[in-house]
């Protein structure tokens, strides 16, 4: 006759390690941290609007790795879609939109604008076709 012995579950949880624990992971969470706040002082520091949402993609990617370190995969996955791909495309789209308008003067497609000598105020103004 064999006798089976069986531990409790709560004692095998408490005997696996954890993966992420040690000096090891504990330097890793630090450089990933250390480089988020440079990548978030980087997208401060840059003044040209097209490169700061180039390094704003570069930032959303360094918490994706970040969240990533710290074992949330889900926040990870959502961070790298939206903080590294979607937010920077519209960033430029909207610097593209605004500028555009810009450069047609008045905007819209530049037909309708003030000429000399008309009026700015409401509904008194002549406007060219």
């Amino acid at each position: 006759m064999t006798t089976v012995l069986t531990a409790p579950a709560s004692a095998l949880v408490a005997a696996a390690p954890d993966a992420l624990s040690g000096p090891l992971s504990d330097a890793l969470i630090a450089v990933s941290l250390a480089l988020a706040a440079l990548m978030a002082t980087a997208v401060v520091l840059t003044r040209d609007p097209v490169r700061q949402a180039i390094v704003l993609s570069g930032y959303g990617m360094v918490l994706g790795l970040l969240f990533l370190v710290l074992q949330a995969p889900d926040v990870a996955m959502s961070q790298i879609g939206v903080g590294t791909v979607l937010v920077p495309l519209l960033v430029v789209l909207a610097l593209h939109a605004t500028r555009r308008y810009r450069d047609n003067g008045n905007g819209g497609n530049g037909e309708r604008g003030t000429e000399a000598g008309e009026s700015h105020g409401r509904g008194g103004g002549r406007t060219r076709r």
